[in-house]
């Protein structure tokens, strides 16, 4: 995975740029197995204040809940955003690998895998194939460059416009 500050995390995504990293490849395939992985190991999940406020609603949590939940996804704060670093599989991952708060899950969670870094290089690219099972296996659904190209510009948009701090933009 590209380093945060790498420079390409935050320009266009264009087809011209997924050609090369995706060659010989003419498009992007992903279905998701339902497998959990994407919700374990090392990293962490970044999430406004309006995304915890839904999954607070969403899990009907009375105010000693909502305490509790706070004190076991926030870890950190970054220019807008909480930060849950589990260390192993996301506290909101259910026992059936499922996500316990799917319907309002974070952008973050949404976006997966089309986020700024999966396709940086290809070495980035074969990281997440390696990840992740539903990825580059020729099954499942198969994105154009166009469509990949757009999905991953509109999650860039989207991540960064939670932002405060412009000069301390970060990506995932």
């Amino acid at each position: 995975m590209p380093s945060e500050e790498d420079p390409k995390l935050f320009e266009r995504t264009t087809v011209k740029g997924l050609r090369a990293v995706l060659s010989p490849r003419k498009s992007f395939d992903f279905s998701c197995t339902a497998c959990g992985k994407c919700c374990r190991g090392p990293g962490s999940v970044y999430f406004t204040p309006d995304d915890l406020k839904a999954v607070e609603e969403h899990l009907g949590l009375d105010a000693a809940g909502k305490a509790d939940l706070r004190g076991r996804l926030i870890q950190a704060e970054e220019n807008g955003y909480y930060v849950h670093r589990a260390g192993g599989a996301c506290r909101l991952l259910g026992s059936d690998n499922r996500c316990t708060v799917y319907p309002v899950r974070p952008l973050q969670c949404r976006t997966y895998p089309f986020w700024p870094s999966s396709f940086v290089s290809r070495t980035d690219l074969e990281a997440l194939a390696e990840e992740c099972p539903g990825t580059l296996k020729g099954k499942g659904r198969r994105y154009s460059l166009l469509s990949t190209a757009r999905r991953v510009n509109k999650t860039r948009r989207q991540f960064l416009e939670a932002q405060k701090e412009p000069d301390e933009h970060f990506m995932i």
